[in-house]
């Protein structure tokens, strides 16, 4: 089984979108997959239309600190597609209640550990930061998957500083880590401005581009608002043929 963090430092690239979609994707192709909320705004959690979730990962994260966790403080929701570890904004809290705790990086690796063999596939939707929480999800992870807005040039800033972090996390943690790639996001080819972020992307011999990009789509926030994957809510339409193709893309670039 594999874990595939999806990260940006930079909000509103279809980070959560990604996570949600990649996860419905390789359901589709019959795999068991775990998407992991581990953003405090709960975006994924909402978007697969579950709101006000009390029992979340906060809690297994807090057994594990006291020493007491157990499979069942996973409050694991099962629907017909994947199954959800919710978050909420009560996870941004651990940011500082980590700070003193021994063996503080590896705390969603240990929890999930004892389920991992239950799946295919995790995919873990991280918040858009490097602190503790993203290094959680990078030590937990074998490969980190970045979405990036080709709408925006400045959906670069921060790259730098992920990579790093990456990197960082490699040498000292986790050897296995690797970036499978970039994915460009909200894609518009008739906008000059896509194409030529979108080739200043590609031109980046840092990471490898995924040759599949997600194309811009009312139907991808009309489906988050929905509660609903976009291969639910428009299962023909071009977003998500994108997210199937990038589902193939994905599982040949790891070898599966």
């Amino acid at each position: 089984m594999k874990v595939i963090a999806v990260s940006t430092q930079k909000g509103g690239v279809g980070k959560t979108t990604t996570s949600i979609n990649l996860a419905a994707a390789l359901a589709e192709k019959n795999k068991k997959v775990l998407l992991v909320d581990f953003d405090p705004q709960g975006n994924a959690t909402i978007g697969c239309g579950f709101k006000d979730v009390e029992e979340t990962i906060v809690n297994a994260m807090i057994a594990d600190i006291n020493n007491s966790f157990k499979p069942s403080d996973l409050s694991v929701i099962h629907t017909e597609l994947f199954d959800i570890l919710p978050s909420n904004i009560e996870l941004s809290n651990m940011e500082l209640t980590l700070v003193s705790v021994i063996g503080r990086e590896g705390v969603l690796k240990r929890i999930l550990e004892p389920i991992k063999s239950n799946y295919d596939y995790i995919i873990i939707d991280t918040l858009p930061s490097l602190g503790i929480l993203t290094v959680n999800s990078f030590v937990a992870s074998d490969y980190v998957i970045v979405p990036v807005l080709a709408k925006d040039y400045y959906s670069l800033q921060g790259f730098d500083a992920l990579l790093q972090s990456v990197e960082l996390t490699r040498r000292c943690i986790n050897p296995n880590l690797k970036v499978l790639g970039d994915v460009i996001t909200m894609y518009d080819g008739r906008n000059k401005n896509d194409n030529i972020i979108s080739e200043t992307i590609r031109n980046d011999e840092r990471t490898e581009t995924f040759n599949t990009v997600i194309p811009l789509s009312t139907k991808a926030a009309e489906a988050n608002r929905m509660g609903k994957t976009i291969l639910q809510h428009d299962p023909q339409g071009k977003v998500a043929t994108a997210y199937r193709e990038l589902a193939d893309e994905m599982l040949n670039r790891m070898g599966e």
